[in-house]
Order: C-alpha cells, then sequence, then structure tokens
C-alpha cells in the first residue's frame, strides 16, 4: 500500500473545496439593501443622493439598510428653487422610503409701481412701454431697468431702478416745476383736438399749459377728419400766450389719417418704415397727412409678436387701424447661462452646437427654450433643457455620474459550469493513476 495520497483523490478533494468556495456566500452578497422612493410635483426632476445623481423622478435610489450614516437627497429643476432634506433615520431591509418633493418655482420677474406729483406724466421704461402715471408695469425681467418721466412745464425725471424676483418695487416721481416759465392756453374749433408743443403730446383742447420755458414754441394741433393746424409762438415769462385753433375739414390736398390703437398700449409704430410714435393708454396715436393710396404700416412691442399690414388711405379720410398684439413665443432678448459640472471640464452643448468647457458662462442665450448636454470621459452624458427669460441670469449646476455605458452593467465573464471543471479534474486524475 502506498503512504502518499493517490493523485485521483487528491484531485477530486480539490474539486470538492473549489464547489464549496463558489457557493459559499461572500460578505458583499450578505449586503443587505432598502430604498428611497423619490417623487416631484412637477416630475422629471434630477435627483442626488449624498453628491451623485440617481437619475430623474419618479425614481427608486437603493441605500445600504441600516445604515447609521445621514442620507442627504436634493431634487433640482430649471426653473425651480433646489429641494434639499436629510434623512437621518436608516432604511430597513428591504423596506422603502416615500419622498416627495415639492418644487416651488423661481420669480423671474418683478413689479413696478410708478407714481408722480403731479400725476399725468409720460412714463417710459428702457425708453419704450410709454403709459400715463400713475401706471404699474407688471411682469418686468429681474434686473436694472432706466424709467423716464417726461410732463409740460416739468423737468425731465429720470431714474434708474432695480426690480428684484416677485418683489414689488416703488418709484415716486416729485417732478419739478421749471422756473422763469410763461404759460400757453392752447383752444380749437371743433374741440377735443390733440395739441403738442415742440412735439410733445401736451393734451387735448380746451387746456392750458404751464411752465413753458420763454422762447420761441412749435405748437401743433391736430384732429382726424381736419388739416393740423401749426403755429410758432413766442412765450414770454410769467405771461399767459393764447393759441386758437380754428381747424378746418381734410381737403384732398391735405391727405388722409391713419388712427392706430393697440392693446397693450405702449407699441411703436411706423408708417413705410418711418417712425411716427407710441401709442398710449386711453388715447391712440394719429398720424395725419398721409398721401393717398397702399402704406405699410409696422407695430412693434417687446416681447410681442410684430404686426404688418398694408393699409388703404383715402384723402381726407379717417383709416382705423387696432392691433391686438400677441405675445411673442420666443422674445427677441437674451440672457446669460452659467454652466458647472462636478467634475469640471465637461463639454457644453447647446442646441447641438459646442460652447465650450465647464465651468463656463455663455452669453447671449437668446430667450426661450434650449437643450443641452454634458459630456465628459468616464462619465454618462447629462442631457437635459433650459428655458431663458430676456435679462436672466441662469445658473446650471450638474453632478456627473461615473460610468460610459447606458445600458446594464457588464458582469465579467462567466466561470466555467462546475460539472465541466469536475470533469476534467476526474479525467486527469484518472489519467496519472493509470500511468502510475
Amino acid at each position: 500500500m502506498r503512504d502518499t495520497l493517490p493523485l485521483w483523490r487528491f484531485v477530486c478533494l480539490l474539486a470538492l473545496i473549489f464547489i464549496l468556495s463558489i457557493n459559499s456566500p461572500v460578505s458583499a452578497g450578505q449586503t443587505q439593501m432598502g430604498y428611497f422612493e423619490v417623487k416631484s410635483n412637477p416630475q422629471g426632476a434630477d435627483v442626488i443622493v449624498n453628491g451623485l445623481f440617481a437619475g430623474e423622478t419618479p425614481v427608486i435610489v437603493p441605500v445600504t439598510a441600516l445604515s447609521p450614516n445621514a442620507t442627504v437627497i436634493r431634487v433640482m429643476m430649471q426653473g425651480f428653487q433646489i429641494w434639499e432634506q436629510t434623512y437621518n433615520q436608516s432604511v430597513q431591509p428591504g423596506g422603502t422610503v416615500p419622498v416627495l418633493a415639492v418644487l416651488a418655482p423661481v420669480a423671474t420677474t418683478g413689479t413696478l409701481d410708478v407714481s408722480s406729483s403731479p400725476s399725468g406724466a409720460m412714463v417710459t421704461v428702457d425708453n419704450g412701454n410709454g403709459q400715463m402715471t400713475p401706471w404699474i408695469y407688471q411682469n418686468l425681467p429681474t434686473g436694472t431697468h432706466l424709467v423716464s418721466l417726461v410732463m409740460m412745464g416739468y423737468e425731465p425725471f429720470v431714474r434708474t431702478v432695480e426690480i428684484h424676483p416677485g418683489e414689488t418695487t416703488e418709484l415716486v416721481a416729485n417732478m419739478a416745476i421749471r422756473t422763469g416759465s410763461g404759460t400757453l392756453e392752447i383752444s380749437s374749433d371743433p374741440g377735443g383736438a390733440m395739441a403738442y408743443v415742440d412735439g410733445v403730446y401736451a393734451g387735448t383742447t380746451n387746456l392750458v399749459v404751464g411752465n413753458i420755458p420763454p422762447g420761441r414754441h412749435e405748437v401743433k394741433i391736430s384732429r382726424a377728419g381736419n388739416d393740423d393746424y401749426v403755429e410758432w409762438v413766442t412765450v414770454q415769462n410769467q405771461v399767459i400766450t393764447p393759441v386758437h385753433a380754428s381747424l378746418q375739414p381734410a381737403t384732398g390736398a391735405s391727405g388722409g389719417f391713419v388712427v392706430v390703437t393697440t392693446e397693450p398700449p405702449g407699441a411703436s409704430v411706423f408708417l413705410d418704415n418711418e417712425y411716427r410714435g407710441l401709442t398710449e393708454t386711453g388715447r391712440p396715436l394719429e398720424i395725419s397727412n398721409i398721401s393717398a393710396g397702399s402704406h405699410r404700416i409696422y407695430v412693434t412691442s417687446k416681447n410681442y409678436e410684430d404686426f404688418e399690414a398694408m393699409v388703404m388711405v383715402t384723402s381726407g379720410a379717417i383709416t382705423p387701424v387696432t392691433v391686438q398684439m400677441d405675445p411673442s413665443p420666443m422674445p427677441q432678448a437674451c440672457g446669460l447661462v452659467m454652466v458647472n459640472s462636478d467634475p469640471a471640464g465637461a463639454d457644453i452643448t447647446v442646441d447641438g452646437y459646442l460652447k465650450g468647457k465647464t465651468p463656463a458662462n455663455i452669453e447671449t442665450v437668446c430667450s426661450g427654450k434650449h437643450t443641452y448636454s454634458i459630456n465628459l470621459d468616464g462619465y454618462q452624458e447629462y442631457n437635459s433643457s433650459f428655458e431663458v427669460i430676456p435679462g436672466q441670469v441662469l445658473q446650471i449646476n450638474t453632478v456627473l455620474a461615473s460610468g460610459t455605458m447606458t445600458g446594464t452593467p457588464r458582469q465579467g465573464t462567466p466561470w466555467p459550469s462546475p460539472l465541466l471543471i469536475i470533469s476534467i479534474l476526474a479525467g486527469v486524475g484518472y489519467f496519472y493513476t493509470r500511468k502510475a
């Protein structure tokens, strides 16, 4: 009898040890998992768990059960405030903790309440949107705006104001009377005509216009259906100067009239590519002395679709034009987009065009909706969209998830079948025993 263990028995013993080892559970397999079920209102928000991107809502996030560490869940979506919650309690094995993030919209506009003393001044914001005080401008983009007030007989009032998100900014203009001035007493027959002094609308006849600087001034009185009346007058200090116009019916030689009304008011009006003025609250824009025939009228206002039409003007007749302005789906204004990623150095693509690498400030992004992607080697590509409001500074922060695979991760090359291994080892052992 041999004292040594036969080789075939030794091989079989190795095979038994191998089988036991591959069927024994390893420590990683003993880790028990729990889950956070994250939902948001609205859905489609990015979910960051302990600093790592976990998907878009609704999503189920696995975590280690009974972990003593807190879990920090952050939910982010463009146009909404960041929602963040820390969960200190541990998750039970196989248990699910529901999470509902109700996202609050981020205010990107504010309100401007403008009044003057005395009231009735013409106010403009950023050299447009002309109205009469008192007036409340709503949905103004946040940021700095130039506000100007003018009133006949008073010094111009110009200020810059800061509009804050969701807040109302009040501006009270105490109009200063011009010193060393005279007065114009303007009347017409028939009445109800529009009076202009040096091209500035003063009101409708009959009226008194005070605080006029001494010197020569042009007075124009216009009424649709009548010829314009123009007179140059000399105003003296502390003297009332009368101006009376006997308006004559319009004749063919004087041309026709176009009366433009817009809703909302404050639109700029062009006739045959020539600027003619702004529509105002309660007062349409009257354009007189227009030659008979076809004319192009063009109306534009910030954040509204432009209006263009051809109108037929008849000598001595009034042609009314009423325009209902439609909000623009893509207001012609731009904003600034600040893009950051963790880690940095990722390629930024907006609407299919490469814009640089993170971190980056992308200027003059036209308002409206845009698609973007952030791509970095070794990390999953992030795709989403954002919307820019005129004058807005938009910040995008993205945490990239490691790994470039978008499907099911590979589990590695599978082990050969245990039966195949046993058969090979048994065959080898039998071969050696026969040789022995």
